[in-house]
């Protein structure tokens, strides 16, 4: 694979980042709508879908269909991975502790080197191996007084999470300069179809659909559309990593609304993992020019 430009470093470095900001709220508003697994993974997948729709409309106007068709058979796998990877997260959840499940889908930037380094050649720096493996340490400092051996189930249930994260944001490079943000709307049809299978009520307040729809229809696709851009400029691995930060930020929402104060222990884990995404960054910054990544059409 060419070297990146520092053009593209920057533009993709931008787009994870604004990305992830904008997905911070989402912890706090689940919290908000207090619905079991199932019924959050129903309303989150459909309004989701809704949401994507409306965000290609204005982003490609006439040329939306031609831009949904373009994803091909590539982007229903990207919808496959991304879906598995939500319902997954939530099944983890249930089967073993918090702790436990964020400690190993913090794994996912290490499963999307080792993914991009043997599915398309795209080897990873001594740079961002390092900087998984710090940000993995504040990870763990974050949740450690939280971690136990939980179930077999449940960790391994985690373990799928975290490698579905990783093959979508190597996918969604292999498949550049194509933009597959239709195939991550796609997924929401597909998990809201599994999730209504299997909930026993999709019953929701007027407030609780409210703050869905705003989390769903708007935060969500907004979020993840400049995430999945991001894989276009910059490896899936460094994608991964930015991610991370929805951990650390999330939890400061929660405390800004419902006054749940994090442990001095998460916010050290904290500055550890930002150091982490500043290192990797700051010594890609220190490369010479590079043949920049395909431009998406619009």
């Amino acid at each position: 694979m060419p070297p990146i430009s520092a053009a593209d470093q920057a533009k993709g470095l931008t787009l994870a980042v604004i990305g992830v900001l904008v997905l911070t709220p989402d912890t706090l508003l689940m919290r908000l709508v207090g619905a079991d697994a199932w019924t959050l993974l129903f309303w989150r997948g459909l309004f989701m879908t809704v949401g994507y729709v409306g965000l290609l409309l204005v982003w490609y106007g006439r040329r939306c269909l031609s831009v949904v068709a373009a994803i091909g058979s590539h982007g229903v796998l990207v919808s496959v991975l991304f879906s598995l990877n939500t319902i997954l997260f939530v099944v983890a959840v249930t089967e073993t502790t918090v702790a436990n499940t964020l400690v190993i889908i913090a794994a996912a930037p290490l499963f999307a080197a080792v993914i991009g380094w043997v599915a398309i050649g795209e080897r990873p720096p001594a740079r961002t191996w390092l900087a998984i493996l710090i940000a993995l340490a504040g990870i763990a400092l974050i949740v450690h007084e939280g971690l136990s051996v939980g179930t077999g189930t449940g960790d391994i249930v985690a373990l799928g999470a975290a490698v579905a994260l990783g093959g979508h944001f190597v996918l969604v490079r292999a498949a550049r300069p194509v933009d597959m943000t239709p195939a991550v709307g796609l997924s929401g049809l597909l998990t809201a179809a599994v999730a209504l299978i299997l909930a026993d009520s999709l019953a929701l307040t007027p407030v609780e659909l409210g703050w869905m729809a705003l989390l769903a229809a708007v935060i969500l696709p907004v979020s993840f559309g400049l995430i999945t851009l991001a894989p276009i400029y910059i490896p899936a691995a460094e994608v991964g990593l930015v991610v991370l930060l929805e951990t650390v930020l999330g939890p400061l929402w929660v405390w800004l609304v419902l006054s749940e104060e994090p442990h001095d222990h998460a916010l050290i884990g904290g500055a550890i993992v930002i150091a982490a995404l500043v290192l990797n960054f700051a010594l890609a910054g220190r490369r010479g020019p590079a043949t920049p990544a395909p431009e998406i059409s619009r």
